[in-house]
């Protein structure tokens, strides 16, 4: 008897057999395979003891792993689960409930055999099929602004689940826990507020070891490998950890997010060695959020964690990546030491500058000054070290006398000196001046400068606590804020707080342009010089009337 609410596979073969019915029970229970017709020797498994619905939930497992590969015929189907799909097959029923399965795509294709024919494909349909990869899937996220599941994206491609924590460890999306569904509710972030980190980040890695020559030597090449294998070792340790020359904990808590090497990763909270972060403790793991309020729990310090966290350490909870991460840090120190040489004189060229430009530059401070202004004031400093008066507003060094003369480009002799009585060295050519400069200005301007510094979400840890402990002392009524302003002089007496309202003027519109002129026809205006008509001037007059009717302009004003 058939069910009537479709529970199909509540059949008397799926409940546990008697005592009495063992022989059925090892039949049971035994695997069951049959061979195909064709000519290969692949294995087909025997379903002919599952349901409809056992066999619709097995084909939809199976296009959900595969989903990467598009609809497959019946045949690809068959071969790997034994389910007959085909017209007019075995599993015809099958066929009809996926047709009408909302998480399957139905196509018609051609039948590469006979082209008059078609064959129907099957493919697995996600909830957002337009989700391919991490960019589509963050589009997406940001198209749902009341957020959307976690468990609604995670079929959407592979490795999906992956991109989906990479957003979250960089910030790029929200996540809020929901414990009754025991899911995640993603929303987009929006606009980002990054801010770097005092101290410039290094990576220690140390160098892999020089394979003998005479690879023959079995002693040496076993030395070798065993060699290889702890230095390996060590590095891999060091890709979770990088050096900062001022402390960070004052900065940035652990869970938080961080930015190194423009990789996302956050600061190590692991107390469990070999345990990825999500199986860690509770108490242990980083929020969704890429900010915290408070220190984790004390009782991870209790049990210690994992990496240290001191005033010359930063712990990751991932491995820098030898492509993107490492590499950007090696070049970010090279960019550093020749900034630092250029601003020294190398080469006895010119004088080494200091302070202002140079001082923000080569300083592991950060700084929020805008860098192309930092690397032409950096030249303008260099410039002004040879003796050439800088231009321009922010030149450095202008005040000095210079001490030497720059020695245009076909003057002879061997280069003239500075003025009698001085001590100034020969004078530099004015193209070496200028090649000078322009290193100087394209090493202040290096795009790997932007990695020496660490960056996170929101401001720092010190400037949030120092505007917590203060914000009791802010005045809440404007009366109480006008006399705060008063005593501490940011205001002059008798100063409105509030600015004299801006006067509109009349020929201009709403967005401070000036309005257009335009030109409007009367209801029953009559022309009265019908006099004209048939002259020159009526012919003109004609004309004028014409472009006025279509809204144009008509010489100074109109008739």
């Amino acid at each position: 008897m058939a069910n009537v609410y479709g529970l199909d596979f509540l059949r008397s073969e799926h409940n546990l057999p008697s005592e009495g019915d063992a022989a059925a029970a090892t039949v049971s229970v035994t695997p069951a395979f049959r061979r195909s017709s064709s000519s290969s020797n692949a294995v087909i498994p025997d379903v002919s003891h599952k349901s409809d619905l056992e066999k619709q939930s097995d084909v939809l497992i199976f296009l959900r792993h595969h989903r990467s590969s598009g609809c497959l015929p019946p045949s690809v189907i068959y071969k790997s689960l034994g389910i007959d799909l085909s017209d007019g097959g075995v599993d015809s029923a099958v066929a009809n409930m996926l047709a009408n399965n909302p998480k399957v795509n139905v196509e018609e294709v051609p039948d590469p055999e006979n082209p008059s024919l078609s064959i129907i494909h099957y493919g697995y349909r996600a909830k957002f099929s337009t989700v391919k990869d991490r960019a589509t899937l963050l589009a997406q996220i940001n198209r749902c602004k009341h957020g959307v599941k976690w468990s609604d994206l995670t079929d959407a491609y592979d490795d999906v689940e992956k991109d989906l924590q990479k957003l979250l460890t960089g910030g790029e999306i929200l996540g809020v826990n929901n414990p009754e569904e025991r899911d995640r509710v993603l929303f987009p972030r929006g606009d980002h507020f990054l801010v770097e980190l005092d101290g410039c980040v290094t990576v220690d890695l140390p160098e892999l070891p020089v394979e003998p020559e005479d690879k023959n030597d079995a002693a040496r090449m076993e030395a070798y490998k065993q060699e290889l294998l702890r230095v390996k070792h060590i590095r891999q340790a060091a890709t979770y950890v990088v050096k900062t020359d001022i402390d960070h904990r004052t900065q940035i808590r652990r869970g938080e997010a961080v930015r190194v090497g423009n990789e996302w990763f956050r600061v190590s909270s692991a107390i469990r060695e070999g345990v990825s972060l999500d199986n860690q403790p509770p108490r242990a793991q980083a929020p969704p959020s890429v900010v915290s309020m408070k220190d984790l729990s004390k009782k991870n310090e209790v049990d210690g964690y994992v990496r240290s966290f001191d005033q010359n350490t930063l712990p990751l909870d991932g491995s820098l990546s030898e492509e993107v991460g490492i590499a950007n840090l090696r070049s970010a120190k090279k960019a550093r030491e020749r900034l630092h040489a250029i601003a020294g004189g190398e080469g006895g060229s010119h004088r080494g500058v200091s302070g202002g430009a140079s001082a923000t530059l080569l300083s592991s401070v950060a700084t929020e000054k805008n860098s192309s202004m930092l690397a032409g004031v950096f030249a303008k400093s260099i410039a002004a070290s040879f003796g050439v008066a800088a231009r321009g507003p922010g030149a450095a060094g202008g005040r000095k006398r210079p001490t030497a003369m720059i020695k245009r480009p076909g003057e002879g002799g061997p280069g003239r000196r500075g003025p009698p009585g001085t001590k100034g060295k020969a004078a530099p050519d004015a193209d070496s001046v200028k090649r000078a400069v322009e290193d100087a200005k394209q090493a202040a301007s290096d795009p790997y400068l932007s990695y020496s510094h660490a960056v996170r979400h929101g401001c720092t840890k010190d400037v949030r606590e120092m505007y917590l402990e203060t914000l009791d002392l802010i005045p809440t009524s404007e009366v109480d804020l006008h006399k705060a302003l008063l005593e501490n002089k940011l205001i002059e007496p008798g100063e409105k707080m509030s600015r004299p309202r801006m006067k509109r003027k009349a020929n201009l519109d709403n967005d401070g342009k000036p309005k257009k002129r335009r030109y409007y026809e009367r209801k029953n205006m009559r022309r009265t010089n019908t006099h004209l008509d048939g002259t020159d001037i009526g012919a003109m007059l004609a004309v004028a009337a014409e472009r006025q009717s279509q809204g144009k302009e008509v010489g100074d004003g109109g008739m």
